[in-house]
């Protein structure tokens, strides 16, 4: 996956928390599934433990999945999304896809495909039962490619089109710092510390309405 970086300040956009909170109905089995590629996975961590999903288990009362698998696409998403998230109940679903997509060019989708992916799996989610966000692969440093902007126009259009949330900066705070690359793509453990906090800060009105928070 992309990019990394670290520091403490936490700057999200204001739109990330237009939307009030839903209520959903949670049962015993009711988990929060983070549904992604390596930067879901931990990859570059030390441990999967100091990735970002295992950090947030720590402030929540339901189990969080991390579902994350190294060099995954949208592509390979839509094939485990019926055993990697609807088999868990999932009352919030994080998606992480898109580097992997645009950049690895033995598994390289086109922006057409990409947001078809992403409409097959946003489309066999019941939303009355489950709140979706979707996290932003990249920094508004990296938007000198268009690349980047056409990405941005493609969550907008699934922003608009489904009842979901865009994470739009996880990584406020966790780019250009050396103390917190692991490699040229990843964070270390440090850098997602920073990752989960904005993250955080964007599903916190979703798990205060549910009373999910430790």
């Amino acid at each position: 996956m992309f990019f990394s970086g670290c520091s403490s300040t936490v700057n999200l956009e204001a739109a990330e928390l237009k939307k009030l909170p839903a209520k959903v109905p949670l049962t015993e089995s009711s988990t929060i599934v983070c549904f992604g590629d390596s930067l879901t996975r931990g990859h570059g961590a030390d441990s999967e433990t100091e990735s970002w999903p295992s950090l947030l288990q720590q402030r929540v009362k339901i189990p969080v999945i991390n579902a994350g698998v190294d060099s995954d696409t949208t592509e390979d998403g839509l094939k485990r999304f019926a055993t990697d998230v609807l088999a868990h109940d999932p009352a919030m679903v994080i998606f992480d896809f898109g580097g992997n997509d645009r950049f690895m060019m033995s598994r390289f989708q086109t922006f057409s495909q990409i947001e078809s992916n992403f409409r097959k799996m946003l489309d066999q989610i019941d939303f009355a039962k489950t709140q979706v966000y979707i996290m932003r692969f990249f920094n508004d440093e990296m938007r000198f490619l268009d690349i980047f902007g056409e990405f941005d126009r493609m969550l907008k259009r699934l922003e608009k089109d489904y009842d979901l949330v865009i994470i739009w900066d996880a990584w406020s705070g966790a780019w250009g710092h050396n103390d917190c690359k692991a490699d040229m793509t990843h964070c270390n453990a440090k850098g997602y510390r920073v990752m989960e906090a904005n993250i955080f800060k964007v599903i916190r009105p979703f798990l205060a309405v549910n009373n999910l928070l430790r």
